[in-house]
């Protein structure tokens, strides 16, 4: 069974009670960034002595690693850290989707309702808040 380790700071998952079918999520960062690029769901295969061995969801190729080693970027589903990681993600994937069919969008695709909804976030963005 994979437990979740460390403190608020820095977490990692505990592999040394590992067994085959535990399932896990993966998170990958952009390289030399911190920009997460992608969410992806992992299992264990096979645990011997010293080494896991796990394969992504949809992919052939497996790997392992230690044990002992700490896996700072594999959460259990049920990790809060990793709902809000996940929750941050689809929605910045969402509003890369929605920035591209604005940009390839012609001009007269944008009518009156559209801009003005548009025009309303932003004044509620950019104005202070009333308290």
């Amino acid at each position: 069974m994979l437990r979740t380790q460390g403190n608020a700071q820095y977490r990692f998952l505990d592999f040394r009670d590992a067994e085959p079918g535990d399932r896990f999520c993966c998170v990958r960062h952009t390289p030399y960034g911190n920009r997460v690029c992608a969410l992806e769901m992992a299992e264990v295969i096979a645990v011997d002595a010293k080494r896991v061995h796990c394969q992504l969801a949809g992919r052939k190729k497996r790997w392992s690693f230690r044990k002992t080693a700490e896996q700072p970027d594999c959460y259990v589903e049920e990790d809060p850290l990793f709902q809000s990681i996940a929750l941050r993600f689809r929605q910045a994937e969402r509003v890369e989707r929605i920035k591209g069919w604005i940009q390839k969008a012609p001009v007269e695709a944008f009518d009156d309702r559209v801009c003005a909804a548009i025009e309303n976030w932003h004044r509620r963005r950019e104005s202070p808040e009333s308290e």
